[in-house]
């Protein structure tokens, strides 16, 4: 019995096991992350190692936190963080938001503007970093409690199956709020003007010093999640104090009343930020506007208003993009502008050395026989561009909406380019002048049912990145439980 024992405690000893079972042993402690899984890092140089590469690898901060922040991320720890989230939390909703009788608002843009420049005051102290991402994030915890009960804060849960629609969506209690709309799961009236005002209400950046300039940063990340948008001024004045930014990924939201002269000042306004504050080292752009209807059960038909033609679309969004993809190597353009406008901007003597990727919608990518011949003539008109893209792997054209989603994709896969749907007679002469002789025809129709536009972009499998990963989760859910 001793000697059984002796050995029992003797093949428990953690430096019997093999260095790279240890190894495995303290990954998968960090990636189930348990409650308590990060103070194990206090164990041994050994576990500090692994486990707080880990912990430090994204940071989520509220301001708060911020000047705690400043000692914890010392010199020592600075080259494992990866990822810095900031989270501007705002008070909760008045008690009185959901009567008739009208709550005072709260100003939101100074506490939006103070976290932000507390924040780059910090990093403005950092030297340049490998890959160093920044997310700006802003909510209420009240944003979900009242007429938005299927809205996801956080997306620390995104699932990593192959589906990611797991049963915990299917068998979760229904939301049943009468006051708010909701009956047993599903949404019965369409939520009131002034809920949608104040969860989509813009944020004007204001400082009250000059924004430090950031040479750590090499990514931007605002996420559909931050539904208060910030306005176009306040994006430049981010993306202007960037020394070495490469990658920015946008998603915005549509102004919730889109025949308002909102929308035309805003597409003014980005225009101007994209040509003006879009920093010379940017390489991958990737924008997707989110929209209400998407998620809006109860349409109501546009208001009309007669200048809403008469807005010039050469000095629009679509022109900037054209002539900003010159210097990308990845762009990703998804709703903000279609693809035909964006094509309608590139000049004939213009070529893209540096282009890899480039993935744009178009609303004319529908089940519609009326617009088979402009639909082909869109195609016709990418193949030309694409044959002045000498380094492109990868072009999508898509569209999603309610039940229906369409994909055009041409892919270069080693030495076959493979095309999807129709068109190949103009496509087989840009595979040959790209080198790529042999052309693949793949015609795939979705069997799943599509209860959102994020459900539409997961079964499509675009072979690029048109939304964050985290942000399409999120859609996925808050569709679904509209959809029950």
């Amino acid at each position: 019995m001793i000697t059984r024992s002796l050995t029992r405690s003797k093949a428990l000893i953690w430096t019997a096991f093999p260095a790279e079972i240890r190894l495995m042993i303290l990954a998968t402690i960090a990636n189930q992350k348990y409650p308590g899984w990060a103070s194990l890092a206090s164990v041994c140089r050994e576990w500090q190692h692994v486990l707080e590469k880990a912990n430090f690898y994204k940071i989520k901060l509220r301001v708060s936190c911020l000047n705690d922040f400043e000692y914890i991320a010392s010199p020592q720890k600075r080259g494992i963080i990866h990822h810095i989230c900031l989270n501007v939390e705002l008070p909760r909703y008045a008690s009185t938001c959901c009567s008739k009788r009208r709550s005072p608002s709260v100003r939101i843009s100074p506490i939006v503007s103070d976290g932000i420049w507390k924040l780059f005051s910090i990093l403005g102290t950092w030297g340049p970093a490998n890959n160093l991402a920044l997310e700006i994030n802003v909510y209420s915890p009240s944003d979900c409690e009242h007429s938005f009960r299927n809205l996801n804060l956080s997306s620390d849960d995104i699932e990593h199956d192959e589906d990611a629609m797991p049963d915990a969506w299917r068998t979760r209690i229904p939301f049943h709020d009468p006051q708010h709309g909701w009956m047993h799961g599903q949404r019965v009236k369409a939520p009131p003007r002034s809920a949608m005002l104040r969860l989509f209400r813009p944020i004007q950046l204001v400082f009250r010093e000059m924004l430090p300039r950031v040479k750590a940063v090499t990514c931007l990340i605002i996420r559909r999640q931050l539904r208060r948008c910030i306005s176009p001024s306040g994006l430049g004045l981010l993306l202007s104090r960037f020394d070495r930014l490469e990658h920015i990924s946008y998603e915005p939201w549509a102004p919730y009343e889109a025949a308002d002269r909102e929308f035309h000042d805003r597409e003014i306004g980005l225009s101007f930020t994209m040509w003006n504050n879009l920093p010379d080292t940017r390489n991958i752009l990737t924008v997707f506007e989110d929209s209400h209807k998407f998620y809006d059960p109860f349409p109501k038909p546009p208001a009309y208003i007669p200048w809403f033609n008469l807005f010039d679309p050469s000095e629009g969004l679509a022109a900037v993009f054209a002539s900003k993809s010159l210097d990308l190597q990845h762009l990703a353009i998804s709703f903000m502008v279609n693809a035909e406008e964006l094509f309608q901007h590139c000049r004939s003597t213009w070529s893209w050395s540096h282009l890899q990727s480039l993935a744009l919608t178009s609303q004319l990518l529908q089940d519609d026989s009326e617009k088979r011949e402009q639909i082909e003539a869109l195609l016709c008109r990418a193949r030309v561009l694409v044959q002045k893209m000498p380094k492109i792997n990868t072009f999508v054209l898509w569209n999603d909406g309610k039940a229906h989603a369409c994909a055009f994709i041409y892919r270069i896969d080693g030495d076959r380019a493979s095309l999807s749907p129709l068109v190949v007679k103009s496509w087989q002469l840009a595979a040959s002048k790209l080198r790529y002789s042999e052309l693949q025809l793949k015609q795939e129709c979705i069997q799943a049912v599509l209860k959102s536009h994020g459900d539409a972009i997961y079964h499509l499998e675009l072979p690029c990145e048109v939304i964050d990963p985290a942000s399409l989760w999120q859609i996925r859910r808050e569709g679904y439980s509209l959809a029950q």
